[in-house]
């Protein structure tokens, strides 16, 4: 016989069905999924750390390529260097999800959710291109800068499009820099009992903050220069901008300090992952 619809155990298999916004959602929320994520900025932590001893090189006048792919390329060469890139691409593609899985959640408001979309958009592409380099595929982020810049120089909307980039990173640097100077950034932190810690993670982001800054304003300036010039060579990414600094009157010196700064904020990142507060 037919089941009737008013049957209870119809009635409980129709009360059961899952609502998958609501799954969603309670994904989003769930503790292990942020636990997880948190070891997305131990990753972003290891690559600056990288990317600072990289620049103290070329602060000294060695040979290295200080971006990006020159760090990653640095770690894949250390042993278990391998296994460190499949841990951070996991790491940051878990931070990234978790951004964005928070922009299904109600009650953010529109700067929240652009904050977490663009958080969770970089950390994902991190975390390709850590796996890139995991699977022994890796890029040359200055070739990339470079060869980009040039297809781009050759239209009036291309030129526009780089002086912009030049501009927002400029945006970005001051911001940085505020951010550290002004302390903004233990806004986004729980507070530690312990002082040692609350101390190093004070000292750590003003420190690092505005080395971050002061790289991001070279990297926009260099894009804005080289568009002037109209020469893509100019457009050398992080690695560009860092060497340009390095060329300057006493830059060896200013690129020494902007070395400690990035290795500073790499120890702040490392902090954040335990008591970032992830709301």
């Amino acid at each position: 016989m037919a089941a009737c619809a008013c049957h209870p155990s119809y009635a409980w298999r129709m009360n059961d069905s899952v609502d998958p916004a609501a799954a969603a959602q309670q994904a989003a929320r769930h503790p292990l999924f942020e636990r997880l994520a948190r070891l997305g900025y131990v990753a972003n932590g290891i690559l600056h750390a990288t990317l600072g001893v990289l620049a103290s090189v070329v602060a000294t006048g060695g040979k290295a390529q200080a971006d990006q792919s020159g760090a990653m390329r640095a770690l894949s060469a250390q042993p278990f260097g391998v296994a460190l890139l499949w841990i951070c691409a996991i790491g940051a593609l878990l931070l990234g999800l978790w951004s964005l899985a928070q922009l299904l959640l109600p009650g953010k408001k529109t700067r929240e959710r652009l904050k977490l979309a663009g958080t969770g958009l970089v950390f994902l592409a991190a975390g390709f291109t850590f796996g890139r380099f995991g699977m022994g595929n890796p890029s040359d982020s200055e070739h990339t800068a470079t060869s980009l810049s040039g297809e781009l120089m050759k239209s009036l909307a291309g030129r526009a499009a780089l002086v912009a980039l030049g501009a927002v990173l400029l945006v970005m640097a001051g911001y940085y820099i505020y951010k550290g100077a002004s302390r903004k950034f233990l806004d986004d932190l729980h507070r530690s009992s312990r002082r040692e810690i609350s101390w190093a993670v004070r000292y750590s982001g003003m420190i690092g903050y505005p080395a971050k800054g002061l790289v991001l304003g070279a990297l926009g300036l260099l894009f804005i220069v080289a568009t002037v010039q109209g020469d893509p060579e100019e457009a050398g990414g992080i690695d560009g901008a860092l060497k340009a600094i390095r060329d300057q009157d006493h830059g060896s010196v200013a690129l020494g300090a902007i070395a400690a700064g990035l290795i500073s904020y790499a120890l702040y990142l490392i902090l954040r992952a335990r008591y970032d507060r992830m709301d």
